[in-house]
């Protein structure tokens, strides 16, 4: 919350004809100028800009069809989804699916939120879908979870303030299911992201 403005700079009068008003020295024009300009500066940095940059960047929504892609872990490919042409479905008699996809947002901007929409018919299985992020140099510092949601319908805020930087991190989406039942369809239909 943005603190109340408390003036710091306060004018002590002159006198005429009992006050030199003079440029220089600690009563000078130049003295009191500069509080002027001090005060002015601290109300614009602490007051009003914070206010203009809340009140100023409007809320975006990005929504996704999951187009997601299978892939192999320490050499082994990991069950992957079924790809309709709005949707993705657990395949039938498999416990767990996973994917990704590539995502990007604009850089700078931070993001508030990721909604899941879909159906978990499964009473054991755990629908993961998250925002993850690995540095462009592919270097050991391995791959960062930024915003996670296991709850279907229900937007799930970031633990931490997430600043999208696109010069050094690349951006994308996993999808997974475990433990879910062999019979039972899990199906994801969006992903939605809200960023300011």
């Amino acid at each position: 919350m943005t603190e109340r403005y408390v003036p710091q700079f306060s004018h002590k009068d002159w006198i005429d004809n009992q006050d030199r008003v003079q440029a220089g020295g600690e009563n000078g024009l130049n003295s009191r100028f500069h509080q002027l300009e001090a005060e002015f500066l601290g109300l614009a940095e602490n007051q009003i800009n914070p206010m203009l940059d809340v009140l100023g960047t409007p809320t975006r929504h990005l929504t996704l069809v999951p187009a997601l892609h299978s892939y192999a872990k320490d050499g082994i490919a990991v069950p992957g989804w079924e790809q309709a042409v709005d949707m993705v479905a657990k395949p039938a008699n498999v416990a767990e699916a996973h994917g990704f996809m590539n995502i990007v947002l604009p850089d700078g901007v931070q993001v508030r939120s990721l909604l899941v929409t879909g159906s978990n018919q499964s009473s054991t299985g755990t629908l993961t879908v998250s925002l993850d992020g690995r540095e462009i140099g592919n270097n050991d510092a391995g791959t960062k979870r930024f915003v996670s949601s296991t709850k279907l319908g229900i937007p799930a805020p970031p633990a931490e303030e997430v600043r999208i930087k696109n010069e050094s991190i690349r951006y994308y989406l996993t999808v997974e299911v475990v433990g879910a039942e062999l019979t039972k369809p899990v199906k994801v239909f969006c992903v939605q992201l809200v960023y300011q």
